[in-house]
C-alpha cells in the first residue's frame, strides 16, 4: 500500500513526526510538508497517477481540512483513502473518529485495519465552493477565532478557544437570519451563531454537536438565538452538563441540506479556515472518503 504523508511542521505536536517515520519504516511512504510554496494538488495528482491509494494527514484539524479539500477534487472512483495522525493542538475530527493520540496506535489503525466511508460537507455560495469534515461555525464563533494569536495558542493550548471567547462575550453581535433546513423555513431569526456539524466537537474538544455522526448521511444544525448574558450562561453551563441542545436558546435539527442568508452577512470558519464571503448552501456528501477510524467509532 503506497502512502503519501502530508504533514504540517507548524502543528502543536509536529516534533512527533520522527515517531511516525519510525513507525512507517519499511513501508512505501512519501512525505510532503505543507508550506506556502508547495503545490499539494500537483503532488497528489502525481501520486495517484503512479497508482497511490492512501493519503495520511499528519497534523491538526487544519491539515485534515486541507487534505479533505484536495481529495474531493478527485472522482470517487480514483479518490484515495485517508488516515489521520493527530499532531495538532485540539484534533477535533480525529476525536470524533476515536483515533488515539499516541502515534504508534494511530498508525496501527491503517497498518492493520480497514477504511470505512465517511461523510463530508460541501458549501456553495457566490465565489465559494469548499468542503469540510468537522464543523462550520458562523457568526460570533468567527470573532472568537480571530482573537487567537499565536501567543494565546502557545500559552493556553487546547483551552485557547475558551480564552479567546472572553473578549467576545461582552460584545456579542446579532444576526438576522433566514434559513431553509430540508424544506423547513425560519425567517427573520435573531441569532448569535450557527454551527453545521459533521463531527461532535469544535474549538478544542468543546462538544457542540453530541449527536453528530460523520457516517449517517446527515449533519447537525445548531442555531443559537440572540439573548442576554444569562442566556449565554445557560448555554455554557448546559454544554458543561451535557444538556447543550436542551437550552431554550438553541434550535437543533438533523439535515442533509441548509440554505441561509443573514444581515449582516455571516462569515464562517471551516475547521479553522475563515471564509470571508457568506456561504449560501451547505449539503452533505454521504460516504465521500474512506477513512481509517478508531476501535470505538460507531457507524
Amino acid at each position: 500500500m503506497a502512502m503519501f504523508v502530508i504533514w504540517n511542521g507548524g502543528s502543536g505536536k509536529a516534533a512527533q513526526m520522527d515517531a511516525l517515520r519510525s513507525q512507517l519504516r519499511g513501508h512505501h511512504a512519501t512525505y510532503l510538508e505543507l508550506t506556502r510554496d508547495v503545490d499539494v494538488t500537483a503532488a497528489l495528482r502525481d501520486f495517484v497517477d503512479r497508482g497511490g491509494d492512501h493519503v495520511i494527514a499528519a497534523g491538526g484539524d487544519g491539515t485534515v481540512h486541507t487534505v479533505v479539500n484536495e481529495l474531493m477534487q478527485f472522482d470517487p472512483g480514483e479518490r484515495p483513502q485517508m488516515s489521520i495522525v493527530p499532531l495538532g493542538t485540539a484534533n477535533d475530527f480525529a476525536g470524533t473518529l476515536t483515533i488515539p493520540e499516541e502515534i504508534e496506535e494511530a498508525a496501527r489503525l491503517f497498518l492493520d485495519g480497514e477504511a470505512v466511508p465517511v461523510d463530508v460537507v460541501q458549501i456553495r455560495g457566490e465565489g465559494i465552493e469548499r468542503f469540510y469534515s468537522n464543523v462550520a461555525a458562523g457568526g460570533n464563533c468567527v470573532r472568537v477565532s480571530e482573537e487567537l494569536t499565536d501567543e494565546v495558542k502557545a500559552r493556553w493550548g487546547a483551552f485557547c478557544y475558551v480564552r479567546g471567547a472572553v473578549g467576545v462575550l461582552a460584545d456579542m453581535e446579532s444576526y438576522r437570519l433566514d434559513a431553509e433546513i430540508d424544506g423547513e423555513s425560519f425567517e427573520q431569526l435573531d441569532s448569535w451563531a450557527v454551527l453545521i456539524a459533521n463531527g461532535k466537537t469544535n474549538a478544542g474538544r468543546i462538544e457542540v454537536a453530541p449527536l453528530a455522526s460523520p457516517s449517517d448521511g446527515m449533519f447537525d444544525v445548531v442555531i443559537i438565538r440572540d439573548g442576554g448574558l444569562m442566556d449565554m450562561v445557560e448555554i455554557v453551563s448546559g454544554n458543561l452538563l451535557g444538556k447543550f441542545l436542551e437550552c431554550d436558546q438553541v434550535i437543533f435539527r438533523k439535515a442533509k441540506r441548509i440554505r441561509l442568508q443573514s444581515d449582516p452577512p455571516m462569515r464562517f470558519t471551516l475547521d479553522g479556515e475563515v471564509i470571508d464571503k457568506e456561504p449560501i448552501e451547505f449539503e452533505v456528501v454521504p460516504a465521500a472518503i474512506k477513512m481509517f477510524v478508531g476501535p470505538d467509532f460507531t457507524r
